[in-house]
């Protein structure tokens, strides 16, 4: 599972730069390096508090090289987002000096990722936008069944790092420019290793930029729009992930610790209508294959088979909003599911929600495939899978 994140993470930080034109954006002209540090609040979600916490608050220090997108030589589709300014980002979070009660601990954080940055609105030297972070983290610290079993919240040295903010800059000079920003922060590994119940956090700081190259104040010109697949569009996918359940563990005791590592499999389909270049919204049914314990998890939590049986196999529907960029798009799902049998102990609620992007490759005779990443969660909190995809469009 390591491995699959840094591979991931490189994808991400490599991605972006194929959809701008060759050996343009890396010179002095679109480059920028970047310092920031930022208060960091740990959120009681999870009872972190009353189970491991005497203190909330830690503080976040990193840099950024980042490279922005010019009206210059960018396509029609960094115009119509204002010229994003994407960065590749080390940080480190010092959270293992919060406070904890006797006979546990939490590590430090030594975070990797790509970062995207908007101008949503812009007037003279002042910008408000949102910033988006996705990579992984190190922790210095995790659960231990015999020297950390408090410690519930973070149960890989390796975790999924996201952030998503806010941040308001003034450009003071045609090189520098200062800014404020807010984040939601939240590590897990997305229901690889259990237990993982993650940790949230609420994040205020400051971050310096320094442009390489003078930078214009306005950089809003009009470009020719690209023609788009305007109309139904149908997706085709098929989706493996994996899933470490934390009701095994609980049934099994701390010596179950690691939890057996179990597949999740589905196969899609996608009616969408592509109505604006940057949007389109559709309809989906999924079938879905769950290696699971239901019956053996029962047993030993209830005492008792469900006398409705159990099932591997599950199907849903949901409802899609696509948001492009060009060869890209992000995705968020919200839906239910239509028949699942998982026993007395429920390791699924009745409704999902996904978050994933796509990376659509040229098209050929029948279509254009799309290779994709998304994490699948239920109770809009709890990660269920992350889930590794490829499909064809037509």
């Amino acid at each position: 599972m390591k491995r699959i994140l840094l591979v991931f993470v490189a994808l991400l930080a490599t991605m972006p730069v194929f959809s701008q034109k060759r050996n343009t954006i890396f010179n002095k002209e679109h480059m920028n390096v970047s310092v920031h540090s930022r208060y960091q609040h740990m959120l009681d979600w999870h009872g972190i508090y009353n189970d491991m916490l005497n203190s909330s608050g830690s503080v976040l220090t990193g840099v950024q090289v980042g490279f922005d997108t010019h009206p210059s030589d960018s396509s029609w589709w960094s115009d119509a987002y204002n010229y994003p300014s994407l960065s590749l980002g080390f940080s480190y979070d010092n959270a293992g000096s919060m406070r904890t009660k006797p006979g546990t601990s939490i590590g430090d954080f030594y975070n990797l990722y790509l970062a995207a940055e908007f101008d949503f609105f812009r007037a003279g030297i002042f910008s408000v936008g949102p910033v988006l972070e996705l990579g992984m983290s190190y922790t210095t610290d995790k659960y231990s069944p015999r020297r950390n079993r408090v410690n519930q919240f973070i149960g890989s040295k390796i975790v999924a790092n996201l952030a998503a903010g806010v941040e308001a800059a003034a450009r003071v000079s045609p090189h520098w420019e200062l800014a404020l920003t807010g984040y939601f922060v939240h590590h897990s590994t997305g229901m690889t290793q259990v237990p993982n119940l993650g940790t949230n956090q609420l994040a205020a700081g400051a971050k310096v930029k320094y442009y390489m190259a003078p930078q214009e104040t306005d950089r809003k010109i009009s470009l020719e729009k690209p023609a788009f697949p305007k109309g139904l569009r149908w997706n085709i996918y098929t989706a493996f992930g994996g899933h470490s359940c934390d009701w095994e563990l609980i049934a099994k005791g701390p010596e179950a610790y690691p939890v057996k590592f179990r597949l999740r499999a589905i196969l899609g389909v996608e009616a969408s209508w592509r109505y604006h270049r940057m949007l389109s919204t559709g309809l989906g049914i999924e079938g879905n294959y769950a290696d699971n314990a239901y019956r053996e998890i029962d047993l030993l939590l209830r005492g008792q088979e469900d006398p409705e049986g159990y099932s591997p196999f599950h199907t849903s529907v949901h409802l899609i909003q696509n948001l492009h960029y060009a060869d890209f798009s992000v995705n968020f799902a919200l839906g239910v599911y239509t028949f699942k049998k998982t026993g007395l102990v429920e390791d699924m609620s009745k409704c999902f929600q996904r978050v994933g992007m796509r990376y659509h490759l040229p098209p050929f005779k029948t279509g254009q495939a799309f290779l994709g990443f998304g994490m699948r969660t239920h109770y809009f909190d709890r990660s269920y899978c992350l889930e590794y995809s490829a499909g064809i469009t037509f």
